[in-house]
């Protein structure tokens, strides 16, 4: 999958007739899932490139200047996506050139000039052109008038309430993970890199790796999880969020893996969080808590014993 980052004239030699999604996809969810198997499907039946356009930063913190806690980081995205088959992806940021034009003119001037496109895959509720003035019918109108087909993909419903980014964020920051997994379609991930930390685990008996993430979303509580390392995937009891009992300093993000011991310092790893198993709470003693995480550690060996697990290995 290429990438590109700004539209310029010598993207129409590969975006030319071919097809093409647009959305924020974060999170890339069912119903992102859903668009991209439509575009695909299109771009092979009509034998050209399929692409996606998506912008970075999330276009309402730069229009209504909100806080948008993204599901995924820009590099957890882009190997999703490379992943489906895409061709290429636009990752454009949302200058004010791009911002206030019309929908006329980003359909003219954008799609049809710019790119070339031949048809454009989008979900239902899609809006577009300055102030989002803009949906599916407007976007079919200027497709009839500038030459290319518009798609409209219907949204996916879970449990009559249908999935999008702003429900996931909102179950993931209530620490609902597994609620969130089955709208993702996979367990929630935090990706980062191990750290060395206090060592307060390992002097409990439970030693952990921690994580230095940029994932924006990081959801308190104790947490059975799946850990992949490389080619390998460790089960765990993750913990995120002060660790009150010791005096933790700043939110933290660490997990004991089980059945496992060495040092892994360095080595990137993604987090897979299956199962919420209680909230982060103060102990009365240190001694309270290695009792507590000794239970933590034996209820997880029960779940994956059980095979719980198995469908949400990554």
């Amino acid at each position: 999958m290429k990438v590109f980052r700004r539209l310029s004239p010598r993207l129409k030699g590969l975006t030319a007739d071919s097809v093409l999604a647009i959305g924020i996809f974060d999170g890339c969810h069912l119903g992102h899932q859903k668009i991209l198997k439509n575009l695909i499907k299109q771009g092979r039946r009509l034998g050209v490139a399929a692409g996606l356009m998506t912008f970075c930063p999330h276009p309402e913190r730069i229009l209504n200047h909100k806080r948008i806690p993204l599901i995924q980081t820009g590099r957890q995205k882009l190997e999703w996506l490379e992943k489906q088959g895409l061709d290429y992806c636009l990752i454009l940021p949302l200058e004010k050139d791009l911002a206030t034009l019309s929908g006329r003119e980003f359909a003219r001037k954008v799609l049809r000039e710019q790119l070339g496109i031949s048809a454009v895959v989008v979900g239902k509720n899609f809006r577009f052109g300055h102030n989002r003035r803009c949906g599916v019918r407007e976007l079919e109108n200027f497709g009839r008038r500038y030459g290319f087909r518009v798609m409209a993909v219907r949204p996916v419903t879970k449990g009559g309430t249908q999935v999008s980014s702003s429900l996931i964020r909102n179950l993931l920051e209530k620490g609902l993970v597994e609620q969130a997994a089955s709208l993702l379609g996979r367990p929630y991930e935090i990706r980062g890199t191990i750290i060395r930390g206090r060592g307060f685990g390992r002097t409990l008996g439970f030693p952990t790796i921690n994580l230095k993430t940029r994932n924006e979303i990081l959801p308190p509580g104790v947490y059975l999880s799946l850990v992949k390392i490389g080619n390998n995937t460790y089960r765990a009891v993750a913990n995120i969020g002060f660790r009150p009992t010791l005096g933790g300093r700043g939110s933290s993000v660490e997990a004991h893996l089980l059945d496992f011991s060495g040092k892994l310092y360095g080595r990137e790893a993604g987090l897979y969080l299956l199962k919420k198993l209680r909230n982060e709470k103060r102990f009365p003693s240190v001694e309270s808590l290695r009792r507590q995480i000794a239970a933590d550690v034996f209820r997880a060996r029960q779940f994956f014993r059980a095979g719980r697990g198995r469908f949400s290995k990554p």
